[in-house]
């Protein structure tokens, strides 16, 4: 197992999962993508002080410009398969540039505005990556998907940020409740699944990891203040479910 699939494997293990429905060939570059976006989201668990989570960010942001310049040489083994992924599936750098500066949010306690600014980081922090891994499965057919990818990163990311009680407090605006967070999701998360039967079955790996996200709201909904882990084999099975209904 190489270095960049075991930090998936290891931190993100939804994503991981829906990489074995991909193609042979499309799993390394999805696997580099997803580590990637594990390695940014490990910043904020990995320092104490915001001006270091920036400096690191700042670190990923001189790499992708780096990347799409042609000159990616730091040995970083994510990086180095990021640039492999980004030519595979022609990823936009303003994407992977936004997907780094929303997760600077996640450095400091200041509350989220309001529901407008909190839908705009979910579409740079989640939405993006799911188009982004629709773009490195089929890169003519990823605009089709992009609408449904835009609903279902907002209701996915709710359902993490909301399972996280530790991290939820800033992402909610004022007078948004838990329970109105999980309507919202649910609502958004319906949306998503009007619109997948319409798309191609090249990009639907890519969405996977959303099929868990109802699963999830309905363990928080049970459990506000401490929702109950779903265990690793019910979270495949559900996948593995997802997959063949989906396909």
């Amino acid at each position: 197992m190489s270095e960049v699939e075991d930090i998936v494997r290891r931190r993100d293990r939804d994503r991981y999962l829906s990489t074995f429905f991909a193609p042979d060939d499309r799993r390394p570059h999805l696997l580099a993508l997803y580590a990637f976006n594990a390695e940014v989201l490990k910043v904020r668990d990995t320092v104490s002080d915001p001006n270091l989570g920036m400096i690191r960010l700042q670190w990923w942001r001189d790499t992708i410009d780096s990347i799409c310049a042609g000159t990616q040489s730091s040995g970083h083994p994510v990086a180095e398969a990021l640039a492999l992924a980004v030519a595979a599936g022609g990823l936009p750098k303003q994407a992977l540039l936004d997907l780094v500066t929303a997760h600077e949010f996640d450095l400091f306690q200041d509350r989220m505005p309001g529901l407008t600014e909190l839908e705009a980081y979910l579409g740079e922090a989640y939405s993006r990556l799911i188009v982004m891994a629709a773009m490195i499965l089929d890169r003519n057919a990823a605009a089709r998907a992009s609408e449904c990818a835009g609903l279902a990163g907002v209701a996915q990311g709710l359902a993490l940020i909301l399972g996280d009680p530790r991290h939820r407090g800033p992402f909610l605006p004022e007078g948004m409740s838990v329970q109105d967070a999980i309507g919202h999701a649910e609502n958004r998360l319906a949306q998503a699944m009007t619109l997948l039967p319409d798309l191609p079955n090249s990009v639907l790996p890519a969405f996977l990891p959303v099929s868990l996200t109802g699963l999830y709201l309905k363990r928080i909904a049970r459990s506000l203040d401490a929702p109950r882990a779903v265990s690793p084999l019910r979270r495949q099975l559900a996948m593995w479910w997802a997959a063949k209904r989906w396909g």
